[in-house]
């Protein structure tokens, strides 16, 4: 899966989309554009991030279409509209479907490259964070389901007697399905491993925080 964060212009000018792709390159990104939003939609790649400079007004799809399929999709790209039609009922569109920035035809070009390389990093950032919750989240789906309820008792502070207690276990179990945990995680200390489970967005079952909570509470 790449990462380098890509910028793609979407319009129906041929001389708008030159000159903008020769702005990009001439500041370092790398860049491609399109005539039309479905002309955009079957090239793009589905794991690669970047900023999508759009036009509103499209031959075939909008530009408000394409951002819609774009957050369909779940695409790991952020988008700026760039138009000469951005009327105010537009213009509130655009933002409710989340456009990162939207300029009016003809455009300061300084603040055009100063929002897609905001929007450049403020992607990467967020993309990086996926990548690593993907990750953890493929490592946490090899372990057994008794070692998932061992690292949920983990996670929640227990000891390993408290573990083994709890779970009517050995200690010698629970220690064996804690360094399994540890070699199936490709971790090797807890606070790597809890750092992890941080990182997937990953908490204990409903039910194992429900008796732990009961148990505080002397319930």
């Amino acid at each position: 899966m790449t990462s380098e964060p890509i910028v793609h212009f979407v319009d129906d000018d041929p001389a708008a989309r030159d000159s903008l792709l020769q702005l990009a390159k001439s500041v370092g990104f790398t860049a491609y554009t399109y005539g039309s939003g479905e002309e955009f939609l079957e090239q793009i790649q589905p794991t690669q991030p970047g900023c999508v400079v759009l036009d509103i007004r499209l031959p075939g799809i909008s530009g408000l279409e394409v951002h819609r399929r774009i957050n369909q999709a779940n695409l790991p790209l952020i988008v700026i509209f760039l138009s000469a039609h951005a009327d105010v009922p537009t213009t509130v569109q655009a933002m409710k479907l989340g456009a990162f920035e939207l300029f009016q035809k003809p455009c300061n070009t300084t603040r055009l490259i100063d929002a897609i390389r905001q929007a450049m990093d403020k992607n990467q950032q967020s993309f990086q964070k996926h990548v690593k919750r993907q990750e953890a989240e493929q490592l946490l789906s090899d372990l057994s389901a008794e070692e998932t309820k061992v690292l949920e008792l983990m996670f929640l502070g227990r000891t390993n007697q408290e573990i083994a207690d709890h779970l009517q276990l050995s200690l010698r179990t629970v220690q064996f399905r804690r360094s399994s945990i540890f070699r199936k995680t490709n971790v090797n200390t807890k606070a790597r491993l809890f750092d992890m489970l941080f990182d997937a967005g990953w908490s204990p079952s409903t039910q194992i925080a429900e008796t732990e909570e009961a148990a505080r509470n002397g319930g």
